[in-house]
């Protein structure tokens, strides 16, 4: 183990113990040497899960010529600033999204990994579940042409407001739903240059929305969303100008309903997520590929960011897609909060529906 990556732990919450550990534990070729939480307590229990390491309550106490590479798991504001720091102390990172607590942050953010030149690869890990990165490989000829997306994204939380932000509907987008926008933005290579943004809210806790993407190609992305419904739900289809249609309703399989505009409904992959949610969350995939890049990355060369260096096969997204799905929240909220959250302009006379309610 004296060659194996040296790894710091910062921010022992739930996000580290439930997901991200578990998944690290699993991983070879890399050693943990701290744990860092203001909560000496969490630091000192997660410490004791990795192994018996060192643990202490801010990075400021560590002795950063012992690390290599650090896992972040802590809330936007924070993240943003534990980053910067440790990036400009020569440590490459992994951080949970969103990165930082607004666009100008992650501008900053985006700067500083540019002129240190270290690796940052940000945690969107649904781009690395097995069905959706198998949806992807399957579509490829479709999106390299003008097409339909449309991506189902449905968690019960957040279900009220936190981390600063004011309302429970854009802490869920800039929070959870920025997912959605990450995936649009994988999915169809084309920039965005057009949002539309729709929302009906039950309660001050419940919504459901829709957002429109058009793409400077003609592509359209169609995301559904909200937090109305009792459990996370994921899904993904991709609809091509040949006729066909690949769908992946859930993280499980991917299927082509339509080939030629023709009912085909063959299934082209399925998992049965016997491996402990390594293949369906992304979590363990997304983590493997930090480490190899890490690992992989020479001295002085950066593999991300300003365009330099070797970028990793997975396409790992990076502070710059954190930035660039940033503005994207920015524009949905500005489109919800302009129209009061309908959208566009009322008309002037509204067109009746076939049959009122009486």
């Amino acid at each position: 183990m004296a060659d194996a990556l040296r790894l710091a732990l910062v921010g022992c919450g739930r996000q580290m113990r439930q997901n991200l550990l578990p998944f690290l534990q699993r991983i070879p070729g890399h050693r943990v040497v701290a744990c860092v939480d203001p909560d000496r307590s969490l630091a000192a229990e997660l410490a004791s899960l990795a192994g018996g390491v060192v643990h202490a309550e801010s990075v400021e106490a560590l002795d950063l010529e012992n690390v290599d590479a650090a896992v972040l798991a802590v809330p936007p504001e924070p993240s943003y600033v534990l980053t910067r720091y440790l990036v400009e102390h020569g440590v490459d990172c992994f951080v949970e999204k969103p990165a930082g607590p607004s666009t100008a942050t992650l501008q900053d953010l985006d700067k500083v990994v540019h002129n240190t030149g270290r690796y940052v690869q940000v945690g969107f890990n649904f781009r690395y579940a097995e069905t959706l990165q198998r949806l992807h490989e399957l579509s490829r000829d479709v999106r390299a042409t003008p097409c339909s997306v449309t991506i189902d994204f449905y968690s019960r939380h957040p279900s009220a407001p936190q981390w600063g932000v004011d309302t429970t509907l854009e802490a869920w987008i800039r929070h959870n739903g920025v997912h959605a926008l990450d995936l649009a933005r994988w999915f169809v290579p084309s920039p965005v240059v057009q949002v539309d943004a729709h929302a009906i809210t039950g309660d001050a806790d419940r919504f459901q929305g829709t957002v429109f993407l058009r793409h400077d190609d003609g592509s359209l992305s169609t995301l559904r969303i909200g937090n109305h419904v009792r459990r996370f739900l994921v899904g993904v289809t991709v609809q091509g100008m040949d006729g066909s249609r690949y769908s992946a309703p859930s993280l499980e399989r991917v299927t082509l309903d339509l080939s030629e505009g023709l009912p085909f409904g063959q299934e082209l992959h399925s998992t049965r997520n016997l491996d402990h949610g390594w293949t369906r969350s992304g979590f363990g995939p997304e983590l493997e590929a930090f480490l190899d890049a890490c690992r992989r990355k020479p001295a002085g060369h950066p593999v991300n960011g300003n365009g330099n260096g070797h970028s990793p096969a997975w396409e790992a997204p990076t502070v710059a897609d954190a930035l660039a799905a940033s503005k994207l929240c920015d524009q949905t909220m500005d489109e919800l909060h302009a129209t009061g959250g309908t959208g566009f302009g009322s008309l002037t006379d509204p067109v009746p529906a076939s049959a009122e309610v009486g």
